[in-house]
């Protein structure tokens, strides 16, 4: 297949309009429950580290929440990193459980292996989309068994703590769906990314975001464009 012009494509005007509402709504604000019992019993019976991965009576995350935990985020601590895994699996599942107790035992097979790649990603996530994806999908597989891109992704984005310059963002097959059917990105696929092809996702949202941002007046994140291809 020949691969779309991604520098031809422009953000639909729905999309655009998306933008007048408030960041602190449609980001900071956007939380999912989710099912935290479960995944703290789960965790303590796989005697993992991270744990719990919300405290009594919460019944729900929000990106902020995910935000905050990139900001107290100490890379070099095995426990940091895996517990910021576990938030955000658990605010991308919601409450949709399904393969994460694989991802859990994958975790377990290899604590060390697995907070390793995880620890390269964080740290690219802020400067280098490219390193950071082959960080967790190296050779196109994952590094971490069932974390494949849609999830992956999500622990890149939330790397950046919320900042509005970071070059990350999240990938699944909904956003997939959008920029087939509403922006005309024929070539992309529905899921099991190459590297290049989540390269060239970030520099389209680079791109509307810096064309965004000069038509607004102020500074759009990219994920505030992926948000809206989330759920147009």
């Amino acid at each position: 297949m020949t691969l779309t012009d991604v520098s031809r494509l422009r953000l639909p005007r729905a999309g655009r309009e998306a933008l007048q509402r408030p960041r602190s709504e449609r980001i900071d604000g956007h939380a999912v429950p989710v099912a935290g019992a479960w995944w703290n019993a789960e965790l303590a019976a796989a005697r993992l580290p991270g744990g719990p991965v919300v405290g009594p009576g919460v019944v729900e995350l929000s990106r902020g929440d995910l935000f905050a935990d990139a900001d107290r985020l100490d890379p070099g601590c095995d426990e940091d990193v895996l517990r910021f895994l576990w938030r955000v699996l658990a605010w991308g599942s919601g409450k949709k459980l399904r393969l994460n107790r694989r991802r859990i035992r994958a975790v377990a097979a290899d604590p060390p292996g697995s907070a390793a790649a995880l620890r390269a990603a964080v740290h690219a996530a802020r400067e280098c989309p490219e390193r950071a994806y082959e960080a967790l999908r190296p050779g196109n597989r994952n590094a971490i068994a069932y974390l494949g891109p849609a999830f992956s992704t999500k622990v890149l984005y939330f790397a950046g703590g919320g900042a509005l310059t970071h070059p990350c963002a999240i990938l699944d097959s909904q956003v997939a769906a959008t920029l087939k059917n509403a922006c005309g990105w024929d070539s992309l696929g529905g899921n099991g990314w190459p590297t290049r092809a989540y390269v060239r996702y970030c520099e389209l949202l680079g791109r509307w975001a810096r064309e965004e941002s000069a038509r607004l007046e102020r500074q759009v994140g990219v994920d505030e464009i992926e948000r809206w291809l989330f759920r147009p």
